[in-house]
């Protein structure tokens, strides 16, 4: 073997001793990316929960809105938020009306709980727009300004005493005996029984009281 040959095979020796090491190194920095990116994804909220991050006023900890919520310590803190946001933002507004007791409807809470969510939802830095700010203004705000106006505008604390007129049980739904009559009627002929007397009765009952406390 020649001088030159020997030299020649000892550069190429090197060259691929060093594109080893190198395509080794690479490997590590892939390797190391993967598990960062494998961190991040598992520290981020989900998706359908990005404009609900945590103290922003969505949906991460109390899913299910004030109606549903079971969960004492996640409601706790999303009220909290709640009152915060309402302060902050809701009665920033001059058409803005509250009446003492909105604690003391479930509806009303509820409505201010959703709205707070679309508004961090329209101002968040991911999903978040000017269409959906605008949406939030002209639409969402006003409609619920107007239905809280329409359900409790005029109510008071003392009225949510023992007797008040606001007091009262827990609505029930009405003829809710019915419902497996109608499920397996409808499941099974696609088409729903005929009311009984009882029902019938029961639904008199029922709307006339509905009735009155609609021209109230």
């Amino acid at each position: 073997m020649t001088d030159e040959r020997e030299t020649v095979i000892t550069a190429f020796a090197r060259s691929l001793e060093r594109t080893q090491r190198r395509l080794g190194e690479l490997d590590a920095l892939v390797r190391q990316l993967a598990g960062d990116v494998t961190r991040l994804s598992r520290s981020r909220p989900p998706a359908d929960d990005a404009p609900a991050a945590t103290g922003e006023g969505g949906r991460s900890s109390a899913g299910g809105g004030w109606l549903l919520a079971e969960d004492l310590d996640p409601a706790v803190v999303e009220m909290t938020q709640l009152v915060d946001w309402v302060e902050t933002v809701f009665l920033r507004y001059p058409d803005a009306e509250l009446p003492s007791c909105w604690l003391w409807h479930p509806a009303v809470v509820e409505e201010l709980w959703w709205l707070r969510g679309a508004h961090a939802g329209a101002y968040a830095d991911e999903g978040g727009s000017w269409q959906r700010i605008g949406d939030w203004h002209d639409r969402y705000r006003p409609g619920v300004v107007k239905r809280l106006r329409a359900a409790v505008g005029g109510c008071e604390l003392a009225l949510h005493i023992e007797g008040g007129d606001a007091a009262g049980p827990a609505p029930i739904a009405p003829l809710a005996e019915a419902a497996s009559d109608v499920v397996h009627a409808w499941t099974t002929r696609r088409a729903l029984p005929e009311p009984t007397e009882q029902q019938l009765a029961t639904a008199e009952q029922h709307d006339r009281a509905q009735h009155r406390k609609a021209h109230r």
